[in-house]
Formats: C-alpha cells, structure tokens, sequence
C-alpha cells in the first residue's frame, strides 16, 4: 500500500524517483508489470507475437536508456530507484490507457486497411481527448523523474524523455 501512494504521488509529480524503492526485487517486479501491460495494450492493435516483441524490446531498451543517461551524467547508482519509477509509473499509465485504447482499436484497424484515410469514421472525442491527455501526462511524469535523477533542469528532463521516445519511434520504425 505504501509502494501504491508512493507511485501515485510521483505520478502527480509529489514525489521524486528518489522516494522510490532501490531494491531490486522491486525493480524486477514494476519491469515485468510494465512489460505485461504493454504487451496487453499493443495486443489490442497487433497480434500477440509482434506485441510480445515489442512489448520485450521497448522494456529492456527503457532499461538500458535509463542506464546509459545515468552513466552519462556520472550518476549510475540512481538506476534502481529511477528504473522503479519509470516501469511503476508506465505500467500504471497503460493499465489506464487499456481502455481507451480498446475503444481506439477498431478505428485504428480501419485505418490501416483504408484506402481513403478520410472515408474512415472518427472514434469518439472523448477517447481521443483521453489519448492525447494521458499522452501529455506521460511526458511530463517521465521529465519530472529524469529531472530529479539527472539533477538538472527542466529541459534536461524533457529533452531525455523526447529522445527516449524518438528512439523508440526510430527502433519500431526500423523494425516495421
């Protein structure tokens, strides 16, 4: 219960990655929820073996970006607790988004198959508007614990959780 308001607090930027645990059970164990929840989220669009993969590699690549972002700024032994809260804070970001992504589903698979991007109904504003929303959300979690563990600004901190994100973008695209 405690770890449960630790998360939330972080999450409405009450707490640092500081103030989370820098066990490694923990660690292990907000990776592996991360990494479920993702690839239930992305199972919703594809099939379970691309969300499986891509579940896998946007998990071990958060976990080495992490690493080598510390290790730039000399900062290695904030891994465990900036890890922590980067997986807690994703995992409870896309429990979240499970439902508006369900909703999102059909809408993205008409999409993909159209010919006519216009032709393809919008879904419901609110959906879309929670999207964005838990989007914007995210960034600003994921800059406010790279601020605290990088011990920068608040540029520092948007800036790596922009690059994470091109990175992932560049990695998906790449893979198709």
């Amino acid at each position: 219960m405690v770890f449960a308001r630790r998360v939330i607090e972080l999450m409405l930027l009450r707490r640092g990655p500081q103030d989370m645990p820098g066990d490694a059970n923990t660690l292990i164990g907000c990776a592996a929820a991360y990494c479920i929840l993702l690839f239930l989220q992305v199972g919703l669009l594809m099939p379970a073996p691309a969300a499986a993969l891509q579940a896998g590699l946007a998990t071990a690549l958060l976990a080495l970006y992490v690493r080598t972002v510390l290790r730039i700024r000399q900062l290695p032994n904030r891994f465990n607790q900036t890890a922590t809260a980067l997986f807690a804070s994703g995992a409870t970001l896309t429990l979240i988004m499970l439902a508006p992504t369900h909703a999102m589903a059909p809408y993205l698979h008409a999409l993909g198959e159209a010919s006519d991007a216009q032709a393809v109904p919008m879904p419901p504003t609110f959906v879309t508007l929670s999207y964005v929303a838990m989007g914007f959300w995210g960034l600003a979690i994921y800059s406010h614990v790279y601020r605290h563990a990088l011990d920068g600004g608040l540029w520092l901190g948007v800036g790596a959780t922009i690059t994470f994100e091109i990175l992932l973008l560049l990695v998906f695209s790449v893979l198709g």
